[in-house]
């Protein structure tokens, strides 16, 4: 009877545990559990009363949070074997090797605000924990630079008519029209739809050219450049999935192909050792 191979006996069964228990649902929803009571006792020290009542018990959990945290980067550096340094070549592992680390560094330590701030890192670590999240935010890192051009055409064109505005309004309406500080904070506000009616209201009863003025204005920039901006953050997002479609069915058929290479390593094993035994016992002529 052949006796099942332990972690003493087979030391890469050990890297296999932890990349399974890593990709292991439960797990991960664990993982999400402990990010969002993590979260939760952040939000629950800010108030004197809770730190009053339950305090010890608040950051009691809080370390609680911190042990699990720190078990899970440690499984993640076993879970690459010989080659621990693999486990920096994502992002998010590195940012959350940092944030533990620095957590148990004594002079990080003990300085309240920045021990605050590594809490609240913690709480960003959700987004590794959630796909759909980490979709977001690649789209919104390849929206910036493509919607550099809708901002600059944004900033001119607030510009230029924040100047116009000046130029014709500055003496009936100084409220509004005073400076081009103030003008351009009032398209501003415009453009956010922020207090609308009021703002129309109030400078049409100074100038009824005032009107037109803004209607333009509101149609150029509100709805043109505004829907030109949704349409690169869109067209980002579609991106975004469609490289994460691909990095998933490269990460599946690499998990495949991993899989089928421990099996036949398995079998060789197997192969190896059945003719060890065959040897072992073959009578002498």
């Amino acid at each position: 009877m052949q006796v099942p191979p332990t972690l003493t006996q087979d030391p890469k069964r050990l890297p296999e545990l932890c990349r399974s228990l890593l990709a292991d649902k439960r797990f991960q929803l664990l993982s999400m559990s402990v990010i969002v009571l993590n979260g939760a006792v952040l939000g629950t020290m800010t108030f004197p009363t809770a730190q009053r009542a339950i305090g010890p018990t608040l950051t009691w959990i809080d370390h609680v949070c911190l042990a699990f945290f720190a078990f899970e980067v440690v499984v993640g550096l076993v879970s690459f074997g010989a080659k621990p340094w693999r486990y920096f070549r994502h992002g998010w592992n590195v940012f959350d090797f940092v944030i533990v680390v620095a957590s148990f560094l004594p002079g990080l330590r003990e300085n309240v605000t920045i021990l605050r701030l590594l809490r609240l890192a913690r709480v960003l670590r959700i987004v590794r924990s959630m796909p759909s999240l980490q979709v977001i935010l690649v789209a919104m890192g390849k929206a910036i630079p493509k919607s550099a051009g809708v901002f600059a055409l944004t900033g001119v064109g607030m510009y230029l008519w924040a100047m116009i505005g000046w130029i014709a309004f500055s003496e009936d309406d100084p409220e509004r029209f005073a400076t081009m500080g103030t003008t351009l904070l009032v398209l501003f506000q415009l453009i956010t739809f922020d207090d609308l009616g009021s703002t129309l209201n109030g400078a049409m009863a100074q100038n009824l050219w005032t009107l037109p003025y803004f209607v333009v204005y509101i149609l150029f920039g509100a709805f043109l450049l505004m829907n030109v901006l949704i349409g690169v953050v869109l067209a980002s997002m579609e991106e975004a999935q469609r490289l994460d479609d691909e990095d998933g069915q490269v990460s599946a058929d690499t998990a495949l192909l991993l899989e089928r290479i421990d099996k036949l390593q398995s079998t060789v094993n197997q192969l190896a050792a059945d003719r060890a035994e065959a040897r072992e016992f073959t009578p002498f002529r």
